[in-house]
């Protein structure tokens, strides 16, 4: 299925003919560290499937063709969609399950019957991983305000099950800079729980009550992206503070040591204004879904303040076990066992 690899069009180098079917995680640049091809393909191997997860960096102008690549491909089972297409994937399936449906994202896709099916397993995987750091700390979602940063596709999936999980006695507090998707997502959470919106980067005064805050966004996340204009990375910064976006360098192989030096200021007024607003709460906890790095500046700034934390690994593991079983198990490879799949997957971490 040369096809596929010609619709990428940026070079890489993947061998989809090496294995009896083969799975892929699509995303901007999936192949700058995503962790769900290691953790599947330690899975494939330990179950003696001949199957392997490539990651697909897809250009936004290509997504549509590489979806309908692969789903005439019947090689292709599945597997997970990320950043930023978790949204943008939704007119290209075939179905999309109920829950995702209502969430208006998908992380995983799976082959049915030839038909491309979308779910979603970051909510689940994001509670799974929330309520057992809750749990260590005697801590509980109910009655809880709940500082939610971002508005995209991961972000509309914690907030439904962590708003399911609370129930009417919670408060979510929707922070994001495009407040239009903010305002969306709240009307989908219409009869979880009270919702109201706080403008980003949020005030001290308006999340000061908040009993956990959890990073939805993209900001903190170790990934060098390219546009028109250059490289830049946004590990920098936190999602509590101002981000200056428009600053770039021309050599990527230079990109932290020149980057730094053009936004250190911008680095040190967002550092400061993230503390003054951590320092404002009653120690919270403070959850990242982001795992790569496993401490962002917005877990440093909490760990000064000796708040609990809680980074995207556990979440990014539990997800990848759902996706792996709808997807290993509807392709008839095996028969359902989670149990077995988390215990392949888990050493890889």
């Amino acid at each position: 299925m040369g096809s596929v690899l010609s619709l990428l069009g940026n070079g890489q180098q993947i061998d989809i003919d090496s294995t009896d079917c083969y799975a892929g995680i699509l995303g901007e640049t999936p192949s700058q560290g995503a962790k769900s091809p290691s953790l599947w393909n330690a899975t494939f191997e330990g179950l003696n499937i001949s199957a392997l997860m490539h990651p697909m960096d897809v250009e936004s102008n290509a997504l549509e063709s590489v979806v309908l690549a692969l789903k005439e491909d019947n090689r292709f089972i599945g597997g997970a969609v990320t950043m930023p297409y978790k949204i943008d994937i939704l007119p290209f399936l075939d179905k999309v399950e109920p829950e995702a449906e209502t969430i208006g994202a998908v992380n995983c896709i799976y082959k049915d019957d030839g038909q491309l099916i979308g779910t979603n397993t970051d909510g689940s995987g994001a509670l799974w991983s929330l309520n057992s750091c809750l749990l260590e700390h005697g801590r509980t979602l109910e009655n809880k305000v709940i500082l939610v940063i971002g508005a995209g596709g991961a972000a509309a999936a914690v907030a439904a099950y962590v708003a399911s999980d609370m129930g009417k006695t919670g408060t979510l507090l929707l922070s994001n800079r495009n407040r239009e998707k903010s305002e969306a997502l709240k009307e989908r959470l219409k009869g979880y729980c009270s919702v109201n919106i706080v403008e980003w980067p949020v005030k001290r005064d308006e999340v000061k009550h908040a009993d956990i805050v959890i990073n939805c966004s993209a900001v903190g996340f170790d990934s060098t992206r390219k546009d028109a204009s250059g490289y830049y990375n946004l590990k920098y910064y936190s999602p509590l503070g101002p981000v200056k976006i428009n600053s770039r360098v021309e050599d990527e192989k230079q990109i932290h040591t020149n980057y730094i030096q053009q936004v250190q200021t911008e680095i040190g007024e967002n550092f400061k204004q993230m503390m003054d607003v951590l320092s404002s709460m009653n120690c919270p906890v403070v959850y990242d879904i982001i795992y790569q790095p496993g401490m962002t500046m917005l877990l440093f700034g909490a760990q000064l303040l000796q708040f609990p934390i809680l980074n995207g690994i556990g979440m990014n593991l539990e997800q990848a076990v759902i996706a792996f079983e709808k997807a290993t198990t509807t392709a008839g490879l095996r028969q359902p066992n989670q149990d077995e799949v988390r215990r392949l997957m888990s050493p890889v971490w």
